[in-house]
């Protein structure tokens, strides 16, 4: 049951998981659009490969983009715990990304935490983390 602030608004609770809903489905939506195309094709794999090398080559990030998603996990990591407002260790030390012609891959170091990331099908995704 959803709670209904007085405007028909609803509360922020409910906001907040809506708002994560909506973030997670846009995340998602094109590597669910790469399964459907595999799905769908793959009984012609010539067609199969154009669509996805297509899909991946218009999709792939710039290597620019990093910087915001750094900028997300900070903002989440503050959330968290907000008393680290201002702290600067918050904010990247080294940033490293190869541009290649189907996806980007970065290194960056936040904190003590090492993240190796990849950049593909529209958005960054963290494929290991280590400690420094």
């Amino acid at each position: 049951m959803a709670i209904i602030l007085s405007r028909g608004e609803p509360s922020g609770f409910l906001k907040d998981d809506i708002d994560t809903f909506w973030s997670l489905a846009r995340k998602f939506q094109l590597p669910a659009l790469l399964l459907i195309t595999v799905l769908m094709g793959w009984r012609h794999p010539f067609t199969l490969a154009v669509n996805v090398l297509l899909l991946l080559c218009c999709t792939k990030p710039t290597p620019l983009s990093i910087y915001m998603f750094i900028e997300q996990l900070r903002q989440r990591d503050m959330q968290k715990d907000p008393r680290w407002h201002k702290a600067k260790f918050l904010y990247a030390k080294n940033v490293t990304v190869e541009d290649y012609k189907l996806l980007c891959l970065a290194k960056v170091e936040i904190r003590d935490v090492k993240l190796d990331m990849i950049g593909i099908l529209g958005g960054w995704w963290v494929f290991q983390t280590s400690r420094i």
